[in-house]
C-alpha cells in the first residue's frame, strides 16, 4: 500500500466505478487507459491482466514452456513467486544461490531450462540486494541458453521508482509480472513481454489463458488511480524516508538490507547476500522482537523473513521515531540484556 490505506482519491474511484458496474466480462474504458500506462513507463509490448501475482508467475511460467517446448523451470532460493508448483523445488524446477553468477552460469549451460524466473531484489527472504553486474550476467546467460528470462516485480515494481526496477537498471526481460502496487489494494496482477512471446496467447495464438474477474472494473479502477498519483510523486522522498529507517537500524549493530520504499534487518553481523545467509542468521529472535514491538504499539510483519515497507503516507517524524524505537530493541535482544 504505496500510498497509504484508503487512500481518498482511491477511495472515490473504486465507490463511482461500483456505481456503473462491477462486472461485465469484457474490456471497460479505465482498463484500456491502464494498459496504455503500464505500456508507456515499463516499455512492455503486450500484457495480460490477471487476478494475482500467484496467476501471473503461474501464466508467465506455462508460457515460457509452451513457447520454448522445454520442460523446466531455474529458480532463486529462497524466491518467492506464489503458491503453485513451479514455486518449489521438484524434478521440473530446480534451484540456484542468489547472487552467483557462476551457479546460474553451471545450471543454464545444460540447456533444458524453459525460464529463470527471479526477482530483482529478493523480497520474501527478507531484502536481498543483487550485487552489481549480477542481474545483467544472469540475463545474458539465459538468453544464450535459449532461456527465457523472467523477471517478478510482484514486489518491486513501481516501488522504488514509478518505473519497473528493471527499465532503470537497463535490464530487458522476455516477461515480467506486476501484482501489489499496480491493483492500488485490489486483485489485481500483470504479466507481460515480447510482442513475439505474447502473440502466442489466446485469441492470437493457442496458448489457454482466461479468468472470469481478471481486469475487474473496480481492481482496474483502484489500480489507475493509484498509478496516476504515484506519476506525481516524489520518490526522493521516500528514498529519504528508507535510508533514515536503515541508519536508525544499523545503530543496532546488525545487518541492513535496503532499497527505496522496502528494507530487512537480520540478527547477523555478516553480509546478507543469499537465502544460506538469512538461515545462518539468529532468525529465532525475531518472534521475541515482534512481540515486543506490538506491545509498544508497532505492528510488523510476524515472520523474520518478511520485507518491512515505507509509504509515501508516513512523516520522515513516524519513521524516525518508530524506527529508533525499533532499534533500541533489536540491540536489547541482539546483545541478550
Amino acid at each position: 500500500m504505496i500510498l497509504g490505506h484508503s487512500h481518498p482519491e482511491v477511495v472515490k474511484r473504486i465507490e463511482e466505478r461500483a456505481e456503473n458496474g462491477t462486472m461485465f466480462g469484457a474490456p471497460i474504458e479505465e482498463e484500456v487507459k491502464f494498459g496504455e500506462l503500464i505500456k508507456r513507463s515499463s516499455g512492455l509490448d503486450r500484457i495480460r491482466i490477471v487476478n494475482t501475482g500467484t496467476e501471473a508467475t503461474l501464466h508467465a511460467l506455462r508460457l515460457s514452456i509452451f513457447h520454448t517446448k522445454r520442460k523446466k523451470i531455474l529458480k532463486i532460493k529462497g524466491g518467492y513467486h506464489g503458491t503453485h508448483v513451479y514455486n518449489y523445488p521438484s524434478e521440473s524446477v530446480d534451484e540456484i544461490d542468489f547472487n552467483s553468477a557462476e551457479r546460474a552460469k553451471e545450471s543454464l549451460e545444460k540447456k533444458e531450462y524453459a525460464a529463470i524466473i527471479m526477482e530483482p531484489i529478493m523480497g520474501n527472504a527478507g531484502v536481498i540486494m543483487p550485487k552489481e553486474g549480477y542481474l545483467e550476467e544472469v540475463q545474458d546467460l539465459a538468453h544464450k541458453a535459449g532461456t527465457l528470462f523472467i523477471m517478478d516485480e510482484v514486489i518491486t515494481g513501481y516501488r522504488t521508482s514509478f518505473s519497473p526496477y528493471y527499465k532503470t537498471h537497463k535490464l530487458k526481460p522476455d516477461l515480467v509480472t506486476f501484482g501489489k502496487i499496480v491493483g492500488g489494494g485490489l486483485p489485481l496482477a500483470i504479466y507481460g513481454g515480447s510482442e513475439n512471446i505474447m502473440n502466442e496467447v489466446k485469441p492470437e495464438g493457442a496458448f489457454q489463458q482466461a479468468g472470469t474477474y481478471s481486469a475487474n472494473p473496480l481492481s482496474v479502477a483502484a489500480g489507475l488511480e493509484t498509478l496516476n498519483l504515484l506519476k506525481k510523486k516524489d520518490y526522493s522522498r521516500l528514498k529519504h524516508m528508507t535510508e533514515v529507517s536503515a541508519r536508525e537500524l544499523n545503530k543496532a549493530g546488525v545487518t541492513v538490507n535496503s532499497a527505496t520504499g522496502m528494507l530487512s534487518f537480520f540478527f547477523t553481523e555478516k553480509e546478507v547476500n543469499d537465502l544460506g545467509d538469512v538461515n545462518s542468521s539468529k532468525h529465532d529472535l525475531y518472534l521475541k522482537f515482534f512481540r515486543s514491538m506490538l506491545d509498544a504499539g508497532i505492528y510488523l510483519p510476524a515472520a523474520y523473513d518478511e520485507s518491512l515497507f515505507i509509504s509515501f503516507a508516513h512523516t520522515e517524524k513516524q519513521v524516525r521515531d518508530s524506527f529508533s524505537k525499533m532499534a533500541e530493541e533489536v540491540e536489547r535482544i541482539w546483545k541478550g540484556k
